[in-house]
């Protein structure tokens, strides 16, 4: 069964440069806006019980799409059907009136949500508990600080056992014991089949979470699927995006020797463009020589975020010069590659004879490792336990 089903759903602001254009526009009956399009025919549905996660950068629209599904706001056109009772946790105070004071606004709260005055009478007691505000609940929302709004807000909303939970990143600013209590509450209605949207800024909570993702960029529905993969594709974006672009390919002027190509392969001899867990790699170098000479090899495993992962040479494991001819073929081999999901590339390096002079320098294409392991970081550790 579909507890959420958006469709063709479209959020077009108008920008006015002053207010007085609004009047014009009525009066002339002609245009004084410019449009900004915050969310661009996106379309996907939720399963009833599922923990979908929304990721994307500041501004990508998410708070915009997580608004239009706790009916606040109204889209441009396209539509969202949900089914069940639904309870959002949306941006700082929202839905409060902040000259009353905190009893008086869970009454109010969840009055909109639905809920009779007997059930809130019978409720109110645990909203209190768990918001922990003890006498501060009788003291107007406008004296509460940025935690005690969130304590409120999100006791309010798991209170009416609702069939859709909308959780804004509005839990970011709670402290870290608050922040626990309303990851496990969450994780209750989880195991108990209730359906759950999160949008957060912590990749590791969304994660943990989470059982499928959509990422929004500028908008639009960038990448939609398992929460594995959507956040590794995020994450490589991110990292390209703050990377510093470095061209080193050119060869040295006066190289004796430079690479014809750089592969990646399986066991197999197959180029491949994406590495599973604990995979059997290797790495062909052919090259190019204008005469014979001498020297080393190295290679270093790169993020696509320039970040070195690894860096070794022939000289580091004590080879002595080898003898570099044209047409001349070299394999490297990795095995059990434990590098973590990422987007990496290899970069290859010719030496000489002190290791310390390059002759030229080769980047393989980039490649994604692909691998269902939920541990953090870049690379893979073997490890025990002792307890």
């Amino acid at each position: 069964m579909i507890a959420i089903d958006v469709r063709d759903l479209r959020k077009i602001y108008r920008i006015y440069q002053a207010p007085a254009d609004r009047l014009k526009e009525i009066v002339l009956r002609r245009p004084f806006h410019t449009e900004f399009v915050a969310l661009n025919t996106m379309s996907f549905s939720i399963p009833q019980g599922t923990t979908f996660g929304i990721i994307g950068e500041n501004g990508a629209g998410k708070s915009t799409l997580m608004k239009i599904l706790a009916r606040t706001l109204k889209p441009t056109s396209g539509g969202v059907t949900m089914s069940g009772r639904v309870a959002a946790l949306l941006e700082l105070g929202a839905g409060f009136n902040p000259e009353l004071t905190g009893d008086e606004n869970i009454y109010l709260n969840a009055y909109l949500m639905g809920l009779s005055k007997e059930e809130i009478d019978e409720r109110k007691q645990r909203i209190i508990d768990f918001s922990e505000l003890g006498d501060s609940i009788s003291r107007p929302v406008k004296t509460y600080s940025s935690g005690m709004y969130v304590r409120l807000a999100f006791s309010i909303a798991t209170s009416v056992n609702p069939d859709i939970l909308i959780v804004d990143e509005a839990l970011s600013v709670g402290d870290q014991h608050f922040q626990k209590k309303c990851i496990d509450r969450m994780a209750q209605f989880r195991d108990s089949g209730k359906t759950i949207v999160f949008c957060s800024h912590s990749l590791y909570h969304i994660q943990e979470l989470c059982e499928t993702t959509l990422w929004i960029h500028h908008g639009s529905l960038q990448m939609l699927g398992k929460t594995g993969e959507v956040t590794t594709g995020y994450q490589n974006y991110i990292r390209g995006k703050d990377s510093i672009a470095v061209d080193i390919k050119e060869e040295v002027p006066d190289a004796k020797v430079v690479m014809k190509s750089v592969t990646v392969v399986d066991s197999r001899g197959q180029e491949i463009t994406a590495i599973h867990e604990f995979q059997d790699i290797f790495i062909n170098v052919e090259l190019s020589s204008r005469t014979t000479t001498s020297g080393h090899l190295g290679f270093m495993v790169m993020r696509n975020d320039q970040e070195i992962c690894f860096a070794t040479g022939t000289h580091f494991d004590d080879f002595k010069s080898i003898s570099f001819y044209d047409g001349m073929k070299m394999r490297i081999g990795l095995p059990r590659f434990s590098l973590l999901n990422g987007l990496y590339f290899f970069r290859i390096v010719l030496l000489d004879d002190t290791g310390l002079h390059p002759y030229h320098t080769l980047d393989s294409p980039h490649i994604s490792v692909l691998n269902q392991r939920r541990e953090l970081g870049i690379f893979y550790l073997e490890h025990t336990w002792e307890i």
